[in-house]
């Protein structure tokens, strides 16, 4: 997984390129495989930080994991990287630093978020708000 970033795309290609004899089927996956990796490692990295922050909130006692993840959840909702599962994984957490991001995110217009997801962060404090409330 580490290796499918653009770069290292880019120098599997040239790898491949610089062969002295292809077969057809190797000249024809060397020209559409840098285009074809290039475009799912968008859709690699939502699964993968989607699947990591649903399993975070399913653990017994996620606030064990906050010290890093709220970082790393804040940074992929800023991102648009799996960030419906890293809002829940905030509310999961219920910690102060988890609240303070959904803080950071919630600001609206400008803020570090996008529209949606800083709306789904405002949706999730006003969650917390009520469980507070109630």
């Amino acid at each position: 997984m580490s290796d499918v970033t653009w770069s290292g795309v880019d120098e599997l290609v040239r790898a491949w390129r610089s062969r002295p004899q292809l077969y057809p089927l190797q000249r024809h996956v060397v020209r559409h495989v840098e285009a074809a990796m290039l475009a799912m490692i968008p859709s690699l990295r939502d699964d993968l930080a989607d699947s990591v922050f649903r399993w975070l909130a399913l653990d017994s006692d996620p606030v064990r994991f906050a010290d890093w993840a709220v970082d790393l959840a804040e940074r992929c909702v800023t991102e648009d990287i799996g960030a419906d599962p890293a809002i829940e994984l905030f509310g999961a957490l219920g910690s102060p630093a988890a609240r303070a991001a959904l803080e950071r995110l919630s600001v609206m217009p400008d803020g570090p978020a996008s529209g949606e997801n800083a709306k789904a962060a405002q949706s999730m404090l006003a969650d917390q708000w009520s469980e507070v409330t109630s």
